[in-house]
């Protein structure tokens, strides 16, 4: 057995949080979250458990891709799992792009196991905050002078042809990252995970932000440029692909 204080083996140490896009009811994107939720420490019989919250509650909704339907799961250390759906915009749904707003911080993310999603989001709510009294839509949360993260998505900047986007950790392992990683690659577009410094984003040709509720979005002022498109034009395929096979089952 575990010593008190110490994660049960398969379980999380903490509280980790999954944030869907739900699509004729079903999670496109579920096999990335699971990934996720397996590096975070959830073991097999955890994950099933999270699936099976998951799936419960995907049931009992239908609607198509631009609908915008948001599934939540939370995993506690116990390795109980609960989910929830809302009809709900993304905090990237702004009219004319979302405006990027540098947050400074003194300290890193809390970042679980396997940089995953923690429940407890108050390190990025806090930058989020700071960041629309500030005037902004979305965090660039920065220290010493590199972007780590965004507030509520991971950020992509675009130079001279090649997408760079910060590595996780520091930033949160993205669920969209992960599949956007694939989605370039298989497109021939040359990609760096490195250290982004805030200068280089503002300076970019494109900047855009991705999450697994809204997909890719370009920031305002930066596009959307060529890998923007062809970002956006993923997970388009995507969500039609999940409601299309939806509707073949019918």
């Amino acid at each position: 057995m575990p010593s008190p204080g110490e994660p049960h083996p398969g379980r999380p140490a903490v509280a980790l949080r999954e944030t869907c896009r739900l699509v004729s009811g079903r999670v496109p994107l579920w096999p990335y979250h699971r990934a996720r939720l397996a590096s975070g420490g959830c073991g097999p019989k955890t994950l099933d458990c999270a699936q099976e919250a998951m799936e419960a509650a995907a049931v009992e909704w239908e609607g198509p891709a631009s609908s915008r339907l948001r599934l939540t799961v939370v995993v506690e250390p116990s390795g109980e799992a609960r989910a929830v759906v809302q009809r709900r915009l993304s905090s990237l749904d702004v009219p004319g792009g979302p405006r990027a707003m540098p947050i400074e911080v003194d300290e890193g993310p809390p970042l679980p196991r396997g940089a995953a999603k923690p429940a407890d989001r108050r390190w990025w709510d806090d930058a989020q905050r700071r960041a629309r009294t500030a005037g902004g839509d979305q965090a660039l949360i920065v220290r010493d002078g590199l972007v780590l993260d965004g507030g509520t998505a991971s950020v992509w900047a675009v130079r001279g042809g090649v997408v760079l986007t910060p590595p996780a950790p520091q930033a949160v392992a993205g669920v969209a990252r992960a599949f956007l990683l694939v989605a370039l690659a298989d497109a021939g577009v040359p990609t760096g995970v490195e250290p982004l410094a805030l200068e280089d984003a503002l300076g970019a040709d494109e900047l855009f932000c991705t999450n697994a509720f809204a997909g890719a979005v370009a920031l305002r002022g930066w596009g959307p440029g060529p890998v923007t498109r062809l970002a956006l034009a993923a997970f388009d395929h995507l969500w039609g692909e999940a409601e299309a096979g939806a509707g073949a089952l019918q």
